[in-house]
């Protein structure tokens, strides 16, 4: 059975403040959650890492894409505005 999973940017310095720019990086505590994901994710067995191309979408995969060496594939259909 495939499992997918769905997972959302860790958060920004202007999350709940106002759309974010393609290029907003993580906030120090985006970084934190960003790599807790990747300890929650521990064990469960991954085929691959897809990311839309924004700066906080490929920051967020990064620690999870370490920890299963597997690599970051952005994919331009995963943006959610154009």
């Amino acid at each position: 059975m495939t499992l997918l999973l769905l997972i959302r940017h860790a958060v920004t310095e202007t999350t709940g403040k106002r759309l974010p720019s393609p290029d907003t990086p993580l906030s120090a505590k985006g970084r934190e959650e960003a790599e807790t994901l990747a300890e929650r994710l521990r064990g469960v067995p991954l085929a691959a890492i897809y990311a839309s191309p924004l700066a906080r979408c490929e920051e967020t995969a990064a620690p999870l894409a370490r920890a299963t060496r597997l690599e970051v594939r952005p994919v331009g259909g995963l943006r959610d505005t154009n």
